[in-house]
């Protein structure tokens, strides 16, 4: 005779933990997520119910409810919060690049059924205590932090009840999961593209704010091709001390003119509009005596370059504050995450082929 076949022990739901804490299904759901909604002492309680029956989350179920949301216009679900220390309420819409960060958050946030709503952190008489307090008393619990005035800030906003997610490098405190643009891959993008043009002697300018604001990823494979080079063939990276303005950068042309004339680049690769101005001005033709080429084509749509799809890296800033805010994830992250969006090399005629391509460095640049 053969044995009997044991049972198959039936899933633990989420409706027999809420039974079991004696509280609501949609109060167990909460607390499992870690949502700062319900009481800490109880959230502790129903997780520790939770792990002792052996809850675990069915992941069809999970699935399934992903796909009839994205089947439907999607309900309101909850707000989250613009939050910028620019100097101005609306500061941050002088800037076109966190313009269109915040269009594609905005717009994939309204996908998802959430809102996102402005909040200014430098607002006067605003301390980081009472902030918390504002933000907790609208419900909000996640936070995207654009990129704000300065590289290297600190803020002092408390966020442990919060899921938060910065976009770009320049808050170093609190240390948050970041989405950006892959700028190290954007200047290798460019390097290359310009040496299956033919191109050797390229050159580089930035200034020195928009370097530390990328945390060095832009000038780092430049560095690498210059060091790949002959030593009479290497040209140094004219580098501007200060942000890339008019007002800062404009006092610094002769010297840019200078350079130019010391090193003839046949290329360069840039993060300052003004260049184009000045090269036109010297009565250089482009591309024909020198090409250019930009790492944002949102400050300058007129010239080859890259395309740092400012409205995708929004849309995944949200998406990822999105996915914190629903599995719990409160505070400063013990491993922060970097998601990096690749961006596109977009032809518009400010480069020039010299010839083939430049194998040898391409080969370094691999």
């Amino acid at each position: 005779m053969a044995d009997p076949v044991p049972a198959i022990s039936s899933r633990i739901t989420l409706k027999q933990v809420a039974a079991e804490a004696g509280v609501h299904v949609s109060t167990a759901w909460r607390a499992l997520k870690n949502d700062t909604y319900v009481d800490p002492a109880k959230r502790a309680h129903i997780r520790a119910i939770a792990t002792r029956l052996g809850y675990v989350p069915d992941p069809m179920l999970t699935a399934l409810s992903h796909y009839r949301r994205k089947q439907h216009t999607p309900a309101y679900r909850s707000t989250f919060a613009w939050a910028h220390a620019f100097p101005e309420r609306h500061g941050w819409q002088q800037s076109m690049h966190i313009k269109a960060y915040h269009d594609g958050a905005t717009a994939f946030a309204a996908s998802m059924g959430y809102k996102l709503e402005e909040f200014w952190l430098a607002e006067p008489g605003l301390s980081p205590k009472r902030a918390r307090e504002v933000l907790l008393a609208r419900n909000i619990r996640g936070l995207i932090f654009p990129p704000q005035p300065a590289a290297k800030m600190e803020l002092t906003l408390p966020v442990e009840a919060f899921a938060g997610v910065a976009i770009g490098y320049s808050v170093t405190s609190p240390r948050l999961h970041i989405v950006a643009n892959h700028q190290h891959s954007s200047t290798l993008t460019c390097l290359r593209e310009l040496c299956r043009k033919g191109h050797m002697r390229i050159g580089m300018v930035s200034a020195t704010e928009t370097l530390r604001r990328a945390e060095h990823n832009f000038e780092t494979p430049y560095c690498l091709f210059k060091d790949a080079q002959p030593e009479n063939r290497q040209i140094p990276l004219f580098m501007i001390e200060g942000r890339d303005e008019p007002e800062v950068v404009n006092p610094w042309r002769e010297r840019f003119l200078a350079w130019v004339e010391r090193y003839r680049p046949t290329a360069i690769v840039s993060t300052v509009s003004e260049v184009k101005t000045w090269l036109e001005g010297a009565d250089y033709a482009i591309p024909d005596d020198i090409s250019i080429v930009t790492l944002s084509r949102v400050f300058d749509p007129d010239w080859t370059g890259i395309d740092q799809q400012e409205k995708e890296i929004g849309a995944r800033a949200v998406e990822l504050l999105i996915s914190l805010f629903q599995s719990g994830e409160r505070g400063v992250p013990a491993t922060p995450l970097r998601l990096l969006v690749e961006g596109r090399w977009i032809e518009a005629g400010t480069v020039k082929k010299l010839g083939p391509p430049v194998n040898e460095l391409l080969k370094r640049l691999s």
